[in-house]
């Protein structure tokens, strides 16, 4: 558990760095797969505890390309969903968000993101958040996206737990449609 734990740290920071210095994390991501074949979303729910958010449903709302340039060499798209979800302790919420999307031309299968995102519960309180991702296409056409998001607020409800919150988050895309997020908490 304390080699997995190390990981964990030792690969969000490396991946955080990574991309506040526009380093290529692909070839890191690469050598953790074969490493550590077995990092999986229970392995997290095993190192952080149970999630706190659970995807309930996604719909795309926009999706556009901002980016086409060098022959495919630059891909990038611009991407709006809408999703319910469970927020431990607080219910259901609504999430909103846009991220943008590189896809990274020499691996086919790898792309990195970045967004923002507001949750709000029916009562109207509302948290932001920004995020940051890798995702990987497997050859069946699953895309899965591993990130870390940081919450604000000024909520002094349900939703204040989340100011400076970080969370690390899981989302998976199946080919024939099927979606899920879930979301922990960084302690």
């Amino acid at each position: 558990m304390m080699k997995k734990l190390i990981f964990t740290i030792v690969f969000l920071m490396g991946y955080s760095m990574s991309l506040s210095n526009g380093l290529s994390i692909v070839n890191a991501k690469e050598n953790i797969k074969s490493e550590y074949p077995n990092t999986t979303t229970t392995n997290l729910t095993k190192i952080f505890g149970e999630p706190i958010y659970k995807e309930i449903s996604r719909q795309s709302s926009n999706s556009i390309v901002l980016n086409v340039e060098g022959g495919g060499s630059l891909i990038q798209t611009q991407d709006s969903y809408t999703a319910t979800g469970f927020l431990k302790d607080v219910g259901n919420v609504t999430d909103k968000s846009t991220f943008i999307t590189t896809y990274q031309s020499d691996s086919g299968n790898t792309s990195t993101s970045t967004g923002k995102g507001i949750l709000t519960t029916k009562d109207g309180e509302i948290a932001t958040y920004t995020g940051q991702d890798l995702g990987i296409t497997d050859i069946n056409g699953t895309d899965t996206y591993h990130g870390i998001l940081i919450f604000q607020t000024d909520s002094d409800g349900k939703l204040a737990f989340l100011d400076n919150l970080i969370g690390l988050y899981e989302y998976k895309s199946w080919s024939d449609g099927k979606k899920s997020g879930i979301i922990w908490e960084w302690k």
